[in-house]
């Protein structure tokens, strides 16, 4: 059994002592073997009937699987004096899985499958903590294609709510380490006012409160002052920037890559932005925000930062890079500025935990055929996603720590010898270099100019070493009973 995951599950209650055990051992194969299906990562018939059981068992819920992995997440969090609370949601494809009851639409009612909204808890040096909450959940067939109707409804009854209640989550965690900042962070689709004015009414009440980071999606009206010689007309957040000073430059390279842009009256745009050094300019205000109306529904003005980085002189054809940010941080000055976008950058982090989740763990080609099951098993191979991601970025905080902090003997023993042959060295080599050795299991070729090895190269390595590591084992017992 791996150690992390006894630690990670330490605080499991099923109710019975026999289903965390099993827990754990399905936990360890989904680990072992990543890329394999369940059937395949298991040892043997007796283990694919228990799991079978067990993702069958109503007595095991998402929450109670959950809930050790939290506790383990608020102990990390607790280390670290500022976290980034990052939500975002991701379609999970079942269409091709016939014989899966319980799925819903997806961007089309030919596609059918889930969508998993998820809360994952990132340190300021992109480095995963934990999975904090998640909900896989299928739309109903009755609600898709029905915008123009959920635009009528109150907030309570539309998707979006789902963002509303990670805020008030992230507040939550807030209470739990008040010792750290917790920040909210995501992408356009949470520019919800009632976010802004919920954060504002927790403070107004002393209670505990997360502050948020989110992009914009709306050009909003302004609330301006009674003297203001423009307050009778609705100056909007892009007009206001544009009369503020320049408080600095960022310069950075970015590469090539297409892009698919909505556009109005439906349908989209493709385009592609070419490979260049980027310089932007970075402006930063604080404005008063008009509410919004909400029939039946008066909200309160609320006062806010609003940080834009810009591109300046964009190649031609090219559409400049322009980031708005809204937050709640305080943002003065440009040391402040770049801080608020350094911060925004770590929402790139929930991004790769998907892409390792469907690409790496490839949870959409599993075979179980009700959704209750299917779910149960995603949610374990968050926390394997989780932990692939944890492992990587570890590594690069923190390369001068011994390997032995998150490697067994039995897994950097035999990795080394298959790598570099002889025995092992009596002092475990630094972490860094162990996880560019597991890399170099999955294709990793470790140039001068390779920079860090990816999570592909990696959990491709970690599947190998877990070989490694159960064959090491096993001989060691032979030699020792020889």
């Amino acid at each position: 059994m791996n150690e992390w995951i006894s630690e990670e599950l330490a605080g499991c209650k099923l109710g019975d002592k026999r289903l965390v055990k099993r827990l754990k051992t399905i936990l360890s194969r989904m680990w072992q073997s990543p890329l394999a299906s369940i059937t395949a990562a298991c040892r043997g018939f007796a283990e694919v009937m228990a799991a079978s059981r067990f993702f069958r068992n109503e007595k095991v819920s998402q929450q109670q699987i959950l809930a050790p992995h939290q506790e383990a997440t608020l102990l990390r969090v607790s280390q670290h004096r500022q976290v980034l609370y990052i939500q975002d949601t991701t379609e999970l494809d079942f269409t091709s899985k016939k014989k899966l009851q319980g799925t819903g639409p997806l961007s089309n009612l030919e596609r059918r499958g889930f969508f998993a909204h998820n809360e994952l808890v990132v340190s300021p040096e992109h480095l995963p903590l934990g999975l904090w909450h998640t909900a896989i959940e299928a739309r109903d067939d009755q609600e898709h294609g029905k915008a123009q109707q959920r635009k009528q409804r109150p907030i309570q009854d539309k998707e979006s709510y789902r963002w509303l209640e990670g805020y008030r989550r992230a507040s939550e965690l807030a209470g739990l380490v008040s010792q750290s900042q917790v920040v909210f962070c995501a992408d356009s689709e949470a520019d919800i006012y009632e976010i802004f004015a919920l954060h504002q009414s927790l403070l107004k009440a002393g209670q505990p409160t997360a502050q948020w980071l989110i992009r914009a999606k709306y050009d909003r009206c302004l609330l301006l002052a009674q003297n203001d010689s423009s307050a009778g007309a609705k100056l909007k957040i892009t007009q206001q920037l544009e009369q503020s000073p320049v408080l600095g430059q960022i310069r950075f390279s970015i590469s090539a890559k297409e892009q698919t842009r909505k556009i109005k009256g439906g349908g989209t745009r493709k385009s592609v932005r070419s490979k260049r050094e980027v310089t932007q300019e970075i402006r930063a205000i604080e404005v008063t925000l008009r509410p919004p109306y909400r029939p039946g529904l008066k909200l309160p003005p609320v006062s806010i930062f609003i940080v834009q980085a810009v591109e300046i002189e964009p190649p031609a054809g090219q559409e400049p890079i322009n980031w708005i940010l809204l937050t709640s941080l305080e943002c003065r000055s440009a040391e402040q500025a770049l801080h608020v976008l350094e911060l925004y950058l770590c929402r790139w982090q929930i991004e790769v935990f998907h892409r390792v989740l469907k690409s790496g763990c490839r949870v959409e080609e599993l075979q179980l055929r009700d959704a209750e099951p299917v779910q149960l098993a995603i949610l374990l191979y968050m926390i394997v996603a989780w932990r692939v991601l944890y492992v990587m970025y570890l590594g690069r905080q923190c390369p001068d720590l011994p390997c032995s902090v998150v490697f067994e003997e039995a897994e950097w023993h035999s990795s080394w010898v298959i790598a570099k042959g002889g025995k092992p060295p009596k002092k475990p080599p630094s972490l860094n270099e162990m996880i560019r050795l597991v890399a170099s299991f999955g294709g990793f070729l470790a140039r001068k100019n390779d920079g860090h090895p990816g999570a592909q190269t990696l959990w491709t390595g970690l599947c190998r070493v877990q070989d490694f590591a159960f064959c090491w084992l096993q001989t060691s017992h032979l030699r020792s009973s020889a």
